[in-house]
């Protein structure tokens, strides 16, 4: 699916046009289609094949998207302590004296830098230390965090200011003691047993009480449409469970050990058959998120949620100074619960070529590109019939509903309507070329797009394959209806 949370995404939308390299590629979501439920026996052997095949894109600002931090607000607000507002401006105590501020900054810096010691030593008491007893809601739910965090072997923990958030409701401002701010953090973590880095942007409303600031709270910045990123544990308990090259996190009340335990050992085996084609460096230690519920996949990649019902899994991740950070496939449970093993194994080595994929990848490729080759590399792995994969763009074409372009962004926006066709005709383009120019030259094509060191997509296209975009179109729009005659 398009990724969401950089170039290529992993949760970064796959595709708009050409995002520019300082932002990170887009997410990635897989459709679910909706003849898998009428085919009978042949169900019984596909069925969620085609539940989702992922849309993963670069998550080029992370996310972004479905989990990247939000956009646009690293510049919105300094840094406590630069002598500009200290973002609670609604509070009744105004804007503070530089000084002030710049005293409330070191202290959060402290308060933050024992909250990660807490983490990295198991020391409780030390982590509900930094907590505001008064927010008694807040601070019972601080608990269940830390308990949920110390079961996770992590690797690294970490927290830095990062700006001044914005002001507090007046409500809001009336229940807090005299110059309480929200000010912005991110945390950064790594799992053990993988390699990439997670960040993830917080908006923490602190106190002063007596010679102490304190956390009180991390939805303030809500209203302000700034909302403090989550992680599984911040959700519920979590289960982890390693396999040969993945980790995999999983609500405790929605799977049993068992069932984590088999999508890692089908995480593995999507490695390995992304390597059979994608020739590009990665590092193979992927993560696994399974949440409890479809609202909770929501919360994780940043959704409202509108559309997810045709997604599958989706692949997030940040993308920042060239690099991709924090990618992981999100599987949607709603989803996943009706498909068979074969489906789960399409759906798996889709995103996890969105995964493999971002981390060269310096700009989005076209959409089409990204969620067709994706498929591509899936069904590679798992060869299924092209009348039952491409069943509903075949039926177009059948009905004189023939393509005028490749798939657009707004084909793979799941909000606006059914994503089928968009994934199948993408799907069928990346085929063609490979079929017609050889698999390297698909592979050459998708390196090319994702690299800023040369011309770029379209440009490449006619070096690669000898041809540019337009006859692209040409050739491939007769290549549907050839198969829809068949």
């Amino acid at each position: 699916m398009p990724q969401s949370d950089a170039p290529g995404a992993a949760v970064e939308p796959p595709g708009s046009p050409v995002d520019p390299p300082s932002s990170p590629p887009p997410p990635g979501r897989s459709r679910r289609r909706s003849w898998l439920l009428g085919l009978g026996l042949l169900v019984a052997v596909l069925l969620g094949v085609a539940v989702a095949v992922g849309v993963s894109r670069l998550l080029l600002d992370d996310t972004g998207a479905a989990s990247p931090a939000p956009s646009g607000t690293a510049s919105q607000h300094p840094r406590p302590g630069s002598g500009a507002p200290s973002g609670n401006a609604g509070s009744r105590s105004g804007t503070p004296t530089p000084d002030a501020a710049a005293g409330r900054a070191d202290a959060v810096e402290t308060l933050l830098a024992d909250r990660a010691r807490a983490v990295a030593t198991g020391d409780r008491d030390l982590f509900l230390a930094t907590v505001d007893p008064a927010a008694t809601d807040f601070y019972a739910a601080q608990g269940r965090l830390f308990d949920r965090v110390a079961g996770i072997d992590l690797a690294e923990w970490s927290y830095a200011v990062t700006g001044d958030g914005p002001g507090f409701t007046a409500d809001r401002a009336r229940e807090l003691p005299s110059g309480s701010a929200i000010v912005r953090a991110r945390l950064t973590y790594r799992l053990t047993g993988t390699d990439t880095t997670t960040d993830r942007e917080q908006y923490l409303t602190v106190v002063p009480r007596g010679s102490s600031w304190l956390l009180a709270a991390d939805t303030d910045a809500s209203p302000s449409g700034l909302d403090t990123q989550r992680d599984l544990w911040d959700l519920g308990p979590v289960r982890v469970v390693h396999g040969d090259a993945s980790v995999v996190l999983a609500d405790r009340r929605g799977a049993t050990p068992a069932q984590v335990r088999t999508i890692a050992d089908e995480a593995d085996l999507a490695v390995r058959d992304v390597d059979d084609v994608w020739t590009g460096d990665w590092s193979r230690r992927p993560v696994v998120v399974l949440p409890r519920s479809q609202q909770d996949m929501a919360t994780l990649i940043g959704s409202d949620g509108d559309g997810l019902a045709q997604i599958a899994a989706v692949t997030t991740g940040s993308f920042e100074s060239g690099l991709s950070r924090g990618d992981r496939i999100v599987i949607n449970p709603a989803a996943w619960d009706i498909l068979g093993e074969l489906g789960r194994r399409v759906v798996l080595t889709h995103e996890m070529t969105h995964v493999a994929t971002r981390s060269s990848s310096v700009v989005a490729p076209p959409i089409w590109l990204s969620e067709g080759f994706a498929d591509y590399v899936a069904y590679q792995a798992s060869p299924v019939p092209t009348a039952v994969v491409a069943s509903d763009v075949l039926d177009d074409v059948r009905d004189g509903d023939i393509p005028r372009t490749l798939p657009t962004s707004d084909d793979f926006d799941a909000s606006h309507g059914d994503i089928s066709a968009a994934y199948e005709g993408a799907w069928l383009a990346c085929r063609m070329i490979a079929e017609r120019y050889g698999e390297k030259k698909l592979v050459a094509l998708y390196a090319a797009a994702t690299d800023s060191s040369g011309a770029g997509y379209p440009e490449e296209m006619r070096e690669i394959l000898g041809i540019g975009e337009q006859a692209l179109v040409h050739d491939w729009k007769a290549y549907l209806r050839d198969k829809a005659a068949a």
